[in-house]
């Protein structure tokens, strides 16, 4: 159970109700945002930054999912791990390229542009300062305005998982697990 209460439309500011309509598509919005509804302005934030991510890091969807699941895995949120293999199927990734995550440095199932990707989010799991060989290596696959998107995705995810943990806000079905 969420240590925050939900949220629902009644409790929403009147003028921010658009943004809890269009999260909600007329049902119940994800746990993530009613969760985050306690401070609706922080959420109309964290929406428009998400969106922006999505659109503009410079990653096509299939590949910015597998940035996303390796932060989820990195982190060890369940709920961003349980939300993106769905958002990484529809992409077109299969739940072995998903269970691959796990050990991506195992096989050759991964392409020298997404490995770079990852062991650059694995260095930003540990250090805010990447070396120069993994920031070498992402940069000979991706421009500066890449680079720039592909890192503060890779950040946001990882404050993602951070509010997710501390509000301990619960998936919305059974958990789908670690390996598919």
């Amino acid at each position: 159970m969420s240590r925050l209460p939900r949220m629902d439309r009644d409790q929403f500011p009147e003028d921010l109700r658009y943004a809890w309509d269009r999260i909600s598509a007329g049902g119940s919005p994800p746990n993530i945002f009613a969760a985050l509804g306690n401070n609706p302005n922080v959420l109309l934030g964290y929406l428009r930054l998400g969106n922006a991510l999505w659109n503009h890091c410079g990653l096509d969807v299939r590949t910015r999912e597998l940035v996303i699941l390796r932060c989820a895995y990195l982190r060890n949120s369940a709920y961003e791990w349980h939300q993106h293999v769905r958002i990484g199927r529809d992409a077109g990734l299969d739940d072995a390229t998903i269970n691959a995550l796990r050990n991506w440095r195992e096989g050759d199932r991964f392409s020298d542009a997404e490995r770079a990707l990852l062991a650059y989010a694995d260095n930003l799991a540990v250090t805010d300062h990447p070396g120069d060989a993994v920031f070498d290596e992402l940069a000979k696959h991706f421009g500066p305005a890449e680079i720039v998107g592909i890192t503060i995705l890779i950040a946001f995810y990882f404050a993602t998982a951070k509010f997710l943990g501390a509000m301990e806000v619960e998936t919305e079905s059974p958990f789908v697990g670690w390996s598919l």
